[in-house]
């Protein structure tokens, strides 16, 4: 995947190619490129993905020439299942089915195809907005399968929507793609993914899985510490990777929508959800919540759709009682939000942090359900939290057991606090890091990729010992 040295030689690659071709040509160029990227990582999925395509094609022409609410229906519905049913199916066997099925049957090795369900939540918003006459359906079919299968956002997106995608695609002769510019902006926004992904997430990994595997051997300093890693891991992680695929399409010409802006400096769940995994949760806003009446048919039935909405985002995320605990933890956040009358203004000062660091909290806590294993395996970890008490002499106990290394714990430490200035300066300047460097001089740029690589090389998990972790948001 993208932290692969492979991936880096097909990229230069492609794009040297992509550079000398004649430009009305980028598109073809594109979109065979996504095909072999796909295949590369799975022939199967590849193939999925040509058949999804060629049918949410042909079924928004039908539905958009015949009105035909029936087609529109059963598409939607198709994937409802898919992305629903049978992703859980190997769960389902697993709690409910007999011992018979638990054991060496195909049913229990069902899996959804790599990026199904990103594209396939692209696919559902398209063949919504054509039934409701919102878009209207792609007449230019190389368009449309560009639009389903543009690499950088295949795997894990960000969530595109097809007209501004579609507009982009139309304007991709226009594009200089050997601009310095471009070709800076891009290298910034990918290194800065892959210092968040290989600096910070990976390294946060090596303490988190030591923490969530054992929790009874940890005191409440370790436990507290371990889920307030896993906050971070799980952010840059994501984080890095759409840092990453937004690098990527820079190079092609393609804008990709920017899918944080720092989230835990956040006052309120409400907050956090527009500025966490962005594309998303306004997703599930526009294609689940507004449908579903929203805030238009009383308190009640916000809250009900509300708690609909979230129930969905955590049966989404992955199989297993925990995940669908998650969902319904942060449904139960914003419902305090939802019932008042107005919206509050935020506070300032003290109160402000006081806003940030609760909600912070609030959201690392119900991390915890999706990062265990199991319902079970959380509620352990939750009970030791609370009663394992602080043993000041714990400490050395710990590193001698685990193999943690003293340095370890502090280095990530320090990550965390950088990530999150970061953060906050780029809050307060309503921008990000690779766009607030982008309007820098040149040297300031070219140091700050110098920088970069030199802590990945330095600091990064890779080689070794160690393997570089999968993106966390791969197995969605």
């Amino acid at each position: 995947m993208f932290t692969s040295i492979k991936f880096l030689i097909f990229l230069i690659l492609l794009w040297l190619i992509y550079a000398v071709i004649p430009v009305r040509f980028r598109r073809e160029i594109l979109l065979v490129a996504g095909y072999v990227f796909c295949g590369l990582i799975s022939l199967p999925a590849m193939l999925v993905l040509m058949v999804v395509t060629v049918l949410v094609y042909a079924a928004g022409r039908v539905i958009e020439k015949n009105r035909s609410a029936f087609v529109a229906v059963v598409t939607l519905a198709l994937f409802a299942f898919a992305l629903i049913v049978y992703k859980n199916i190997p769960y389902l066997i697993g709690v409910f089915g007999p011992v018979a099925l638990k054991e060496n049957h195909i049913l229990t090795s069902l899996v959804l195809p790599v990026g199904f369900s990103f594209y396939a939540f692209g696919a559902i918003g398209y063949i919504y907005d054509v039934w409701k006459g919102k878009e209207k359906a792609e007449k230019d079919f190389l368009s449309f399968a560009l639009y389903m299968s543009f690499f950088p956002k295949l795997v894990s997106g960000p969530i595109e929507r097809k007209g501004p995608f579609t507009k982009q695609i139309e304007n991709l002769p226009n594009v200089d793609v050997v601009k310095i510019e471009r070709i800076s902006y891009a290298c910034l926004q990918m290194m800065w993914g892959y210092v968040l992904k290989l600096v910070v997430a990976d390294r946060l990994a090596l303490i988190v899985d030591q923490v969530y595997a054992s929790p009874t051997d940890y005191d409440t300093v370790w436990l507290i510490m371990g889920a307030v890693f896993y906050s971070f891991q799980v952010y840059t992680d994501f984080a890095g990777y759409t840092y990453i695929a937004m690098g990527c399409a820079t190079l092609f010409g393609i804008d990709l929508t920017q899918n944080f802006k720092s989230p835990y400096n956040s006052q309120s769940i409400s907050e956090f959800w527009r500025r966490w995994h962005i594309s998303l949760s306004s997703w599930l806003r526009d294609y689940i919540y507004i449908p579903l009446g929203g805030n238009r048919k009383g308190k009640l039935r916000k809250c009900i759709n509300t708690m609909i909405v979230f129930l969905i985002c955590g049966i989404w995320h992955g199989n297993g009682i925990s995940f669908v605990v998650w969902g319904l933890l942060h449904g139960i956040y914003s419902l305090p939000g939802g019932l008042r009358k107005k919206r509050e203004t935020k506070p300032k000062g003290i109160g402000a942090f006081v806003s940030t660091v609760v909600t912070f909290a609030a959201v690392t806590f119900a991390w915890i359900f999706f990062r265990a294993d199991t319902l079970s395996q959380a509620v352990i970890y939750i009970r030791e939290l609370f009663t394992a008490g602080v043993d000041p002499a714990y400490s050395t106990a710990v590193f001698e057991k685990s193999g943690l290394v003293v340095l370890q714990v502090y280095l990530s430490l320090a990550l965390i606090v950088i990530v999150w200035v970061i953060d906050t300066i780029c809050k307060r300047r309503s921008s990000s890091l690779p766009k607030m460097l982008q309007d820098k001089r040149p040297v300031v740029r070219y140091a700050f990729l110098y920088i970069c690589f030199m802590v990945i090389f330095i600091f990064g998990i890779y080689g070794g010992d160690f393997e570089t972790e999968n993106f966390i948001y791969m197995q969605f």
